[in-house]
């Protein structure tokens, strides 16, 4: 059987399947990404093939027991490598492949998808180099015919630096314990690719997938909400209309509850707009857009949620008007409430957040600045790689500013984040005009 593509995990997927050097040297990340690559596959209906020696093989089942029911569990193979390898006798490419072949056509023949994971071993013996660096160009020829993702991992100590850089050049992409890259080696790569390893693509994926369950709960829940909000509302506005003989304290807190439920409304906005840019490609497509009415719209609802927070915004826009780039409305509005909402989140009460956009040139340059808690320089400098939260006393899930960084880098700017612990901090963007 062939394929176009093969899903390595939701994250990667393989051109023509897959040959993957896998060289570890900590026990406990080489059974973590064990298991991370046996549960990608069955989650793509994949059956698989796990040759490896005793003791891990008990270590991955043992885990695997923990997470999968029976029905998966049954589609995954084990095999000894001690008898797979053939390590009562030498290593024999000839019958290593055949007898690979022969583990493999009951599969084929069914119309099964298999994927395999082998723990390459063998006994001392003279010339080994080259039967492993044969056996590897046998091994690559066959994921190529049949487009079979296959990793061949080796502990590190057991290679020597010329054997490793020989089996690059037979395995598209190549693995350690943290790290999955292309190999820079390997004959007709044209692309270098760095991911992060199996186990660590598996957290970041259910990461994400809890993040993404977040929204679409919210996005439930606030069809319930905002018909209440509407009325809560229009009462409020009903009441400051006929409210001529009112008090001011009573007109304060009328003010107050209409700025709340605009807060809730826009908050609601915010976080459904995002769990769609997470998950339709077509939000990111990029048109002409008139960014001046959609950063005073911005503004106008963050100026109400700095209100509510005991804060001042002040802002100061220095543009004709008349100025265009290629982006989407969503986007830029998510950019720029992201970066506002922080700077009101982690602001000290009392304090003022400042907002200034300026079109210079060819690019339209946005700062924000706050006098708040401030960030360490290590928090800084992962601020955008983490989908977590540095301040758990504070509301949000933490994806906010990854997503201001995915969103400048679509469309061709810039940002940088300088921060001082209890000093506050900014935030600069750049962002292309349209010339």
């Amino acid at each position: 059987m062939k394929y176009d593509f093969v899903k390595l995990n939701e994250i990667i997927e393989l051109s023509n399947g897959g040959h993957i050097l896998y060289v570890y040297e900590d026990t406990e990340c080489y059974v973590n990404n064990a298991v991370s690559y046996i549960v990608s596959g069955l989650e793509q209906e994949h059956h698989l093939l796990v040759v490896d020696n005793r003791e891990l093989l008990l270590l991955i089942n043992q885990k695997l027991e923990n997470i999968l029911p029976e029905e998966k569990l049954a589609m995954v193979h084990y095999t000894d490598n001690f008898d797979f390898y053939k390590m009562h006798g030498s290593f024999d490419v000839e019958n290593i492949v055949n007898h690979f072949k022969q583990i493999l056509e009951p599969f084929f023949k069914k119309g099964i998808s298999i994927r395999t994971w082998a723990h390459v071993d063998w006994k001392e013996q003279d010339n080994i180099a080259s039967a492993l660096k044969e056996f590897e160009d046998r091994a690559d020829c066959c994921v190529k015919d049949t487009g079979l993702v296959s990793v061949c991992a080796y502990h590190a100590h057991t290679l020597t630096v010329p054997l490793q850089m020989d089996l690059m050049r037979s395995h598209e992409y190549f693995m350690t314990d943290k790290e999955l890259t292309r190999s820079c080696l390997y004959r007709n790569t044209k692309k270098t690719v760095i991911f992060p390893s199996l186990s660590v693509q598996t957290k970041m994926q259910s990461e994400m997938d809890l993040y993404k369950q977040k929204l679409d709960f919210v996005h439930v829940v606030s069809h319930e909400v905002r018909n209440p909000l509407t009325v809560i509302k229009a009462y409020c506005s009903i009441m400051l209309d006929q409210s001529l003989n009112a008090n001011e304290e009573n007109l304060s807190k009328i003010k107050e509850i209409r700025d709340y439920v605009d807060v809730i409304d826009n908050e609601m906005n915010h976080i459904i707009h995002t769990e769609q840019m997470l998950s339709n490609d077509l939000l990111w497509k990029k048109e002409l857009v008139e960014p001046l009415p959609v950063i005073r719209d911005v503004i106008e609802f963050m100026t109400i949620k700095a209100r509510t927070q005991n804060l001042e915004l002040q802002h100061t826009l220095d543009l004709q008007g008349d100025e265009k780039m290629y982006t989407n409305k969503i986007g830029l509005k998510l950019i720029l409430s992201n970066l506002l909402s922080n700077a009101i989140k982690y602001s000290y009460e009392q304090s003022i957040v400042t907002l200034s956009v300026v079109a210079a040139h060819d690019k339209i340059v946005i700062k924000v600045k706050d006098h708040g808690i401030g960030m360490t320089e290590e928090q800084t400098r992962a601020l955008f790689k983490k989908y977590g939260k540095f301040n758990l006393h504070k509301s949000g899930l933490g994806i906010g500013l990854y997503m201001v960084k995915e969103l400048v880098d679509h469309f061709e700017g810039f940002i940088r984040i300088d921060s001082q612990l209890g000093a506050g901090t900014e935030a600069i963007v750049e962002l292309p005009l349209k010339q």
